[in-house]
């Protein structure tokens, strides 16, 4: 099974999950008298812990229309899916978007962590987009023109190069695995849900890139990198303008995959997007509680933007 009807989006398809953790994800479903699926949750499960997958925004719960509309049919969804974790040591789920509805989970005696991410909603009118963005951020789409070359044809190389350069500009390892990198994209590309995007200059020197991943549904901006020797030629900002304009062409929403620190946060905000929340549900265990109260203040100590 390559890909399913039952599903919010890309990330909660077979052939995604097999890509980011081959041989580690589960799904659970509910059915009614008929034998027809009414709800669906993708899952991995490391050992006794329910664990998010690399690279995966969100694990969401597919309901059927009819239960969506109904807040009690979709408690009753909610509590029998997640009663199957009774046993398990710890779990962590981060819910699609359209998983509005989460009091539930704290009824079951789960915490819910709020995150934030920014969607352009209707990409019908680019024209429209396009004079909501910032003056700065038009300011630099149009130097960034001037000087640098799109090209659409996946390099990998240049994509993880470029990668590494971002963080270590940060004084950071990359936290991505290669090997999962290139394997979802090897994924995307088969299944036709990917596009690469690079920006160079005259001289061949590639100033930023992309890719993409999408449905017919929602355009997600995954990876971003960029040469901090260019960083000042708005070669992102073109790069993601381009992107929106690809996804206008395949997707009713983009999705700018949010960051949670501010300074990203801010860059994002200046293309005109919509603050959307979506939540990550967790019961874990006392140290791991412990760890993610002092998580924070750790990479405070050590420099990291949060």
């Amino acid at each position: 099974m390559s890909t399913t009807p039952y599903a919010n989006s890309l990330f909660e398809q077979p052939w995604w999950l097999d890509a980011v953790a081959p041989g580690q994800w589960e799904e659970a479903l509910v059915t009614d008298a008929n034998g027809s699926v009414m709800a669906r949750m993708p899952y991995v499960k490391t050992g006794n812990r329910i664990t998010m997958p690399p690279l995966t925004q969100n694990l969401g719960i597919w309901m059927a229309p009819e239960i969506r509309d109904d807040y009690t049919a979709r408690k009753n969804v909610i509590n029998e899916l997640f009663s199957r974790f009774e046993r398990c040591q710890s779990v962590r789920q981060t819910l699609s978007p359209l998983n509005d509805y989460v009091l539930p989970f704290r009824w079951l005696g789960y915490r819910m962590e709020p995150r934030f991410t920014y969607r352009l909603t209707d990409l019908s009118d680019c024209d429209r987009l396009y004079a909501a963005f910032a003056k700065n951020c038009k300011r630099h789409i149009k130097s960034a023109q001037k000087k640098l070359t799109l090209n659409h044809k996946l390099d990998m190389d240049v994509l993880w190069r470029m990668l590494n350069k971002t963080f270590e500009a940060q004084n950071r390892k990359n936290p991505m695995s290669r090997e999962v990198v290139f394997r979802i994209v090897a994924a995307c590309e088969k299944e036709r849900h990917g596009q690469y995007l690079e920006a160079r200059d005259a001289e061949g020197n590639v100033h930023s890139c992309a890719y993409f991943v999408y449905d017919e549904q929602v355009c997600y901006y995954l990876l971003g990198a960029s040469d901090p020797a260019f960083r000042s030629s708005g070669a992102q900002s073109l790069i993601l303008w381009e992107g929106i304009q690809f996804a206008s062409a395949h997707s009713k929403i983009f999705d700018f995959e949010g960051s949670m620190i501010e300074g990203i946060e801010t860059f994002f905000r200046q293309f005109g997007g919509v603050c959307t929340p979506y939540y990550e549900v967790r019961k874990l265990t006392l140290l791991e509680e412990i760890m993610e109260v002092w998580k924070p203040r750790i990479k405070r100590i050590l420099g990291y933007k949060l």
